[in-house]
């Protein structure tokens, strides 16, 4: 009798591992499922993140070639930047909102202050250098000019 409940403790003590070591297993699977979901998502952000500058280059060439005897070079400039900016909205990459908004530093880099008694503490006034993100991770955040007025004002 007693070798019969030796027998049956040692049952059930390989019966609990077996069942830890299920369960550390399908927490495995998951967690690498994870993983590589993540990983297969923001792969392409280096990547991303040059394109960006190039996107920006465009978009001041475009910008300075604004006159009426470069009219055709900025439209040819203006349409490749609007390519560009296709392609990486198809890979999941948007532009931060930044004029206008609070300030929020997960998603904007205060460059400048200035002051303007008219709006209210920590609003953007001006963007310098556009932000983005890719699915919802920032991969560069906005540069922008915040007023930081000495007058509250209810927005």
């Amino acid at each position: 009798m007693e070798e019969l409940d030796s027998v049956k403790k040692q049952n059930e003590e390989y019966f609990s591992r077996l069942q830890r070591l299920q369960a550390d297993f399908e927490n495995f699977k998951r967690r690498t499922k994870t993983q590589s979901e993540h990983l297969s998502k923001y792969a392409s952000v280096e990547l991303i993140k040059e394109l960006l500058v190039i996107s920006d280059n465009l978009e001041r060439a475009a910008q300075a070639l604004r006159t009426e005897s470069n009219q055709g070079i900025s439209e040819g400039i203006e349409l490749i930047h609007k390519q560009l900016c296709d392609i990486l909205g198809k890979s999941g990459v948007t532009s931060v909102k930044s004029v206008g908004e609070l300030f929020d530093p997960h998603l904007h880099e205060a460059i400048m202050t200035e002051v303007d008694t008219n709006l209210p503490d920590n609003v953007i006034t001006e963007e310098i250098q556009k932000g983005y993100k890719l699915h919802e991770k920032v991969i560069r955040p906005s540069k922008v000019k915040v007023n930081k007025s000495t007058n509250k004002v209810d927005r």
